[in-house]
């Protein structure tokens, strides 16, 4: 199982991390953090939701990796 997980995470990274990029630095970037706790809400579901649905996903799939 560990290495299901490793193998999501690792096929994610580049998405994940461009759209972390996107949705927090580029917002930060344009004065968002000004905002306050509205903008702090959305980097902590942002930064949270994404590996929750990654390891959700790799507990789904099967040993043999999908078909």
């Amino acid at each position: 199982m560990k290495a299901a997980m490793a193998r999501a995470f690792r096929g994610a990274a580049a998405p994940l991390l461009s759209y972390y990029a996107i949705s927090v630095v580029v917002p930060l970037l344009n004065g968002a953090g000004a905002r306050g706790v509205p903008f702090l809400e959305h980097v902590c579901f942002v930064l949270l939701v994404p590996p929750v649905l990654i390891v959700i996903t790799g507990l789904k799939v099967p040993r043999g990796g999908p078909r």
